[in-house]
């Protein structure tokens, strides 16, 4: 993979989305093997939860807990460190595809994506939705005409939400109001495929799983790619920078196809390297 990476786990591991890092470990959804898992830097690894509703995106609440959208319940639950799983919000009735991946930011006030069709059984595409879901206030429609919200990430200052839309081949920027809600939608950076997982760095640049060329791609803020890693499995799913100075790269990636995944059939594996510039912003 060159860069030093090295493997960190591929024990009991399906399809792993969504990383964090919180608390000195890599969380994050095994999707296809419907559990939400966390990792140390020595690759030991733990099931959290059993999640029948299907773990999908993730992210820190102020209290500390993680806050989980499952896909196929459309339901967001606050998770404890001890496994202890709280329903916060219902999409059920209001979504009208999966609930996919999602950003918390330092309010507590979640952005969840909604992909409008499911993707993984042949269905038609239809544009989705960005719902925000913010404390003490009923989830609404943040954007609309969403091409498969994927990975997010939110800019330090939480001025700023950055969005993969997978199936239109761009990362999208809003500008995010004092009250959570988006305007001034804008393109952020074209890309050559399709986007999934991402995560933000110091100097403004976002790291990118790109699913479908098996790598991972650094975008500056121009929308310019300026470094590519190469991803250990086919799928390159999703990224994320932690560790104790945020300069651990996380590469999460999986053999499988579109075929194979109709079955659930996936082997997963998360990688890691070192990198100059650390991580910023939410997640």
């Amino acid at each position: 993979m060159g860069m030093g990476a090295r493997e960190l786990t591929s024990e009991n591991i399906a399809f792993p989305e969504s990383p964090r890092w919180h608390e000195d470990r890599l969380w994050f959804s095994d999707v296809y093997d419907f559990k939400l898992k966390a990792v140390d830097l020595d690759g030991n690894l733990e099931v959290i939860a059993e999640v029948p509703g299907r773990p999908s995106g993730l992210g820190v609440l102020p209290d500390g807990r993680m806050l989980m959208a499952t896909g196929v319940e459309r339901k967001l639950h606050a998770v404890s460190a001890d496994g202890v799983v709280t329903e916060v919000a219902d999409l059920s009735s209001l979504a009208t595809g999966f609930l996919n991946d999602m950003v918390v930011d330092a309010e507590g006030r979640a952005y969840v994506g909604d992909t409008g069709f499911n993707p993984a059984s042949g269905e038609p595409f239809r544009p989705g939705r960005t719902w925000l879901v913010a404390p003490g206030r009923e989830p609404e429609i943040a954007a609309e005409d969403v091409h498969l919200h994927n990975g997010c990430a939110i800019s330090p200052d939480g001025r700023t939400l950055y969005v993969a839309e997978t199936f239109a081949h761009r990362i999208t920027a809003f500008a995010i109001g004092a009250d959570g809600r988006l305007a001034d939608r804008a393109l952020h950076a074209e890309l050559p495929s399709r986007p999934d997982g991402m995560c933000l760095d110091a100097e403004g640049a976002l790291w990118v799983a790109m699913v479908q060329d098996s790598e991972f791609l650094r975008v500056d803020r121009t929308g310019a790619v300026v470094e590519r890693i190469p991803s250990p499995a086919p799928f390159a799913l999703a990224c994320m920078l932690g560790g104790p100075e945020r300069r651990h790269l996380f590469l999460d990636s999986a053999d499988t196809t579109m075929e194979r995944l109709k079955n659930g059939d996936s082997v997963g594996r998360i990688d890691v390297v070192e990198v100059p510039v650390p991580g910023a912003g939410f997640p």
